[in-house]
């Protein structure tokens, strides 16, 4: 049984892993994905993809104008906006327009960001995106966006990169397409730019999912967009492994768009049924296993670069995907315990444009669940939140999308995707504190100090009284040393002395907590506080601790000598959900 459980404790994860939803928190090294871009649209249809402008970076208030074809029908349309904060602690706003319709002021928050709307990594580099499709039209389209830049007490940058449109339209007399949007914003790096986390990140994926028949393929185009690039620093992006644009591709539009890169590249003879890109911050030329310099000196890769956009549009000779086609996935959240869960299911149509309603159906152990009526559009893509109240244990899970089979597909062999998940009880933080440890005594090292600066000087000196005495060529500097050192002498003894009554026995101790989690979930990002007599003297952030795991997190602090109250408390702010919470505290009375 014990092996059974751990077998599915392993599948559930991998399930995790491998179709986790993106959310839209700050990470430095990329949002939604630290590796890869998010696809947000895909599908089939006759008409074709706008995407476009490019221009360096600008001061708000900023204008572009887009040209999208005339006597089209637009079916599904994302506006960017790309702002420079100058770093992740500043803050600000973006407010936009797009033909005069207000789409609202967002506050740009930095490291503390979770809009659903901005993607921002790195030192402050942002995003920000807009679902425009009934804003856009065709002919001209304009866009208006300004930023907090010049505000009273505003610390953002507040540069534009430029504002990019992206619109899907169809159009009868067009050939068939098949098109996939991917976005996010990864920040590619290397290690002198990680800021606090010596890390680097030196790819990013796109994976184009769905087939194609490749004998079906007239012409295929990929562009990609690029924030921060630098020309002369390599860089370079692959298509299905065939290595395209060269060895610097973001470099500024070459040399004349600066801080942003749009370019298309004709990927048609590269082509497969199953598609991919990637984003490549450079090669490690020498082999010595690091991006960073070659044997003579160049550099081998960018500093830092944002991918942040990539469209791939195939058109078919002939009629290909004239029917949709649904396929549904489960994503689990990342602890899986008893009681209140959000499951994710993501519905995809890998087929022919579809705009009309269908069914989702989720059920546990043969029981439905949830039951919702769903319409689809060109994004090809839906994702929705299943509440779920669960019991300890080993379930299964199954989603089916267009469950009445009212919708004719080109495959229904594909429509239904099942799991067993094992629920697992929840993390359960306790705290103790160990024995304190008493560290090196300050005005003892101080004191030390003083006393080895006195015999220093004191070796010093009859040097300087051997260079200045009578009979020899006096040196000014060896006077003025002698003095200088002199007055060190007088002082360093006073400094001492003051020092220790001005600080009677404060003593600096380490306080040894364990923290263990006798739950079976992972307890995620929590805190660890010590009080000393009552009041907070230290407060520390545990990024996770998995179940049945412990650590010691050893605290520092400053006392005076005598008895002293020691209280600590662990997950003070109730952020974690945990089955129990009586075993929180801990507290001693020590004689430091």
């Amino acid at each position: 049984m014990k092996r059974k459980l751990a077998i599915l404790l392993i599948l559930s994860i991998s399930v995790i892993l491998l179709t986790q939803i993106a959310g839209s928190s700050y990470c430095f090294d990329g949002v939604p994905y630290t590796d890869k871009l998010d696809l947000v649209a895909h599908g089939a249809l006759k008409g074709g993809i706008y995407v476009g402008e490019s221009r360096a970076l600008a001061f708000p208030p900023c204008t572009r104008t887009f040209a999208v074809p005339e006597d089209v029908k637009i079916k599904w349309a994302r506006l960017y906006v790309g702002v420079w904060g100058g770093t992740e602690r500043y803050t600000g706003w973006v407010h936009t327009k797009l033909n005069g319709q207000d789409l609202g002021k967002t506050f740009l928050l930095g490291e503390r960001d979770n809009n659903p709307n901005v993607y921002c990594s790195g030192h402050g580099v942002y995003w920000v995106f807009y679902d425009v499709a009934d804003k856009v039209s065709p002919g001209i389209n304009t866009a208006i966006a300004n930023t907090s830049r010049g505000e009273r007490g505003n610390k953002l940058d507040g540069r534009i990169y430029s504002i990019i449109l992206v619109a899907i339209y169809e159009d009868a007399n067009a050939p068939e397409i098949s098109y996939w949007v991917a976005d996010g914003n990864v920040n590619l790096h290397g290690l002198g730019w990680a800021g606090t986390v010596p890390t680097t990140n030196d790819f990013a994926s796109v994976n184009f999912k769905g087939a194609i028949d490749p004998a079906n393929v007239e012409g295929a185009e990929l562009t990609a967009v690029y924030l921060a690039g630098n020309p002369g620093e390599p860089d370079y992006l692959e298509f299905n492994g065939q290595g395209i644009g060269g060895n610097d591709v973001a470099n500024c539009g070459d040399g004349e768009t600066y801080g942003i890169d749009l370019k298309t590249f004709d990927v048609t003879r590269y082509v497969q049924a199953e598609n991919s890109a990637l984003f490549l911050r450079g090669k490690d030329i020498n082999g010595d296993g690091k991006i960073e310099e070659d044997d003579e000196g160049n550099r081998e890769g960018e500093h830092y670069l944002h991918p942040v956009l990539t469209v791939l549009i195939v058109r078919h000779k002939t009629t290909e995907k004239a029917m949709p086609d649904f396929s549904t996935e489960l994503a689990l959240p990342k602890n899986l315990t008893e009681g209140e869960n959000m499951l994710t299911t993501v519905i995809n149509n890998y087929g022919g444009l579809f705009e009309d309603d269908f069914v989702l159906k989720v059920s546990v152990d043969g029981s439905e669940i949830y039951s919702k009526v769903v319409r689809m559009d060109a994004s090809g893509i839906k994702k929705l939140d299943v509440p779920w109240t669960a019991t300890r244990g080993v379930h299964t899970i199954k989603a089916e999308v267009d469950a009445e089979r009212e919708v004719d597909e080109s495959n229904e062999d594909n429509n239904v995707f099942t799991l067993e998940a094992y629920v697992m009880r929840k993390p359960d933080l306790s705290v103790k504190i160990l024995t304190p440890v008493a560290e090196e005594n300050p005005s003892s090292t101080a004191s030390a100090s003083s006393a080895n600066s006195r015999i220093g000087i004191l070796v010093i000196m009859p040097l300087l009284m051997f260079i200045t005495k009578p009979g020899n060529k006096r040196s000014p500097l060896g006077i003025l040393m002698f003095v200088i050192l002199s007055v060190a002498l007088i002082l360093s003894g006073c400094v001492d002395k003051q020092t220790k009554e001005e600080q009677p026995g404060m003593l600096s101790y380490s306080i040894p907590v364990e923290i263990e989690n006798k739950g079976e979930a992972t307890a995620i990002n929590f805190e660890l506080s010590l009080y000393v007599d009552g009041e907070k003297s230290v407060t520390k952030r545990i990024r996770e601790l998995e179940g049945g795991k412990s650590i010691v997190e050893k605290l520092p602090i400053v006392v005076a000598e005598g008895k002293h109250h020691i209280r600590a408390v662990v997950d003070e702010k109730k952020e974690v959900e945990e089955f129990r919470r009586d075993n929180n505290e801990d507290e001693i009375t020590f004689d430091f």
